[in-house]
């Protein structure tokens, strides 16, 4: 008799823990699959609803969105992919009809909700490179984002901020970060396909994911092992900006990986001072292939974060394809990789503070070449006094080439074009004006 009133009571617990998971904000489940199959039978097969030709469907909110844990592997992060491709091209919205200062809505999904006789909102802050959509209509403002975070929006009053909106686009199922970077290297190592979803997933769920950089690199070798130039483009976006803090052999495949695309990046004069014998085989083949040491620097970045109204919204609008999740997140991805975006970010100018961060024994020329990569304003701006104040004329060549490269990145190609004449006209035989010559032609 006790020993089945034990078993009995094992039994309650057991089941009472299980019920335990499923309280609150967190649920676990294996397979997305699955998941999405119950959900469907205990609402009578109306949870995932599936339109065609372009139908909006509305999901008027009913309770706290809940996150569900799921095994970190390539079948589930395909059937998430897909879930957010059928939300896109559905145009799946989450409408509340309540004046909130706070929202959650999942990534993919759009987001409508009221105002309050305001007449303009604005995107304050977000997560780093992520670049939402946002508009106001109507008296109703529409939002979505295919990347994971908080978001601050600002509305206006006669021209004055009358408050804060804070956005938090969830992800349904959460990928462990960590797991999710095991999956990705896995996968770069086989040279599987679905590395491909798995990047692409980990740039939404981790904008700025503290394996990035790395996240960054394995993409780009798979896509150089695999000889996909449209790949390299995507992933050189994102390794340039980081180029000096990868190993000697990284910057190798780096180099030959722009070779192979016919890409430009820029290359910090000091790698030149390598004695790793791969990496300067590969500078050799990249500049032989008539390659300047410098990307071709983009126009000034334009800042999205205009304030939205009614009357200009047909001017700030803007077509997005939305019938492939690979094709549409992966044009998203483009920005966060590269590290170009309209968005403010506490983190990006912290490389440019720290890069402030001098002992009072520092020629302007170590200066200049410490803030070579980080601020090349800062870097141009010191450069030039070594030129005028110090004795360096060993190095004045390299302080041409690096003044000029400099203001390759910031897009002015007049001063690009004068420090390269200066550096001809005076070191005419010198290696740098030699690597000058595929820079010259870039800027044409």
């Amino acid at each position: 008799m006790l020993k089945k009133l034990a078993i009995t009571l094992v039994a309650v617990v057991f089941v009472g823990c299980y019920n335990l998971d499923n309280v609150g904000g967190k649920n676990s489940g294996g397979s997305i699959r699955e998941i999405e199959i119950a959900g469907s039978q205990q609402t009578g097969g109306t949870t995932t609803p599936s339109p065609t030709n372009g139908e909006t469907v509305e999901i008027k909110p009913q309770q706290e969105e809940k996150i569900v844990s799921v095994d970190v592997n390539d079948e589930n992060v395909n059937d998430y992919l897909t879930i957010i491709k059928s939300n896109l091209r559905t145009s799946a919205k989450k409408v509340d009809d309540n004046i909130r200062n706070q929202y959650t809505v999942p990534i993919g999904e759009t987001l409508v909700f009221p105002v309050d006789n305001e007449r303009a909102i604005k995107l304050s802050t977000s997560p780093k490179n992520a670049n939402p959509k946002v508009s106001l209509t109507n008296g109703k403002v529409s939002f979505r984002t295919v990347y994971q975070g908080q978001y601050v929006l600002s509305t206006y009053v006669n021209g004055s901020v009358n408050r804060k909106i804070t956005v938090s686009a969830i992800s349904k199922y959460d990928f462990d970060e960590k797991d999710l970077y095991k999956l990705i290297l896995q996968d770069s190592e086989k040279r599987d396909k679905d590395v491909e979803n798995a990047v692409t997933l980990y740039k939404m769920l981790y904008p700025a994911g503290r394996y990035s950089k790395e996240v960054n690199y394995l993409f780009l070798k798979y896509a150089y092992e695999i000889r996909n130039n449209s790949l390299i483009n995507e992933a050189l976006a994102g390794v340039k900006n980081d180029f000096s803090s990868y190993s000697d052999s990284e910057k190798a495949t780096i180099l030959r990986a722009a070779k192979l695309a016919n890409k430009s990046i820029f290359i910090p004069s000091e790698v030149y001072n390598t004695n790793n014998s791969d990496l300067k085989n590969a500078l050799n083949e990249y500049n032989n292939s008539g390659k300047a040491p410098v990307d071709r620097a983009p126009s000034t970045p334009v800042d999205n974060r205009t304030v939205t109204t009614e009357k200009n919204k047909a001017k700030t609008q803007t077509t997005e394809n939305e019938t492939s999740i690979v094709d549409y997140a992966r044009e998203k991805v483009r920005s966060v990789v590269g590290g170009i975006s309209g968005t403010t970010s506490t983190a990006s100018t912290v490389g440019s503070a720290n890069s402030k961060v001098t002992t009072s024994t520092e020629s302007y020329y170590e200066k200049g070449m410490k803030n070579l990569n980080s601020n090349p304003k800062v870097a141009i701006d010191n450069l030039k006094k070594s030129l005028s104040s110090e004795k360096i004329q060993d190095k004045k060549p390299e302080i041409y080439y690096n003044i000029a490269s400099s203001y390759a990145k910031l897009g002015n190609r007049v001063e690009v074009t004068k420090y390269i004449r200066l550096l001809k006209q005076e070191f005419p035989n010198s290696s740098w004006a030699k690597k000058s010559e595929a820079l010259s032609n870039l800027i044409k």
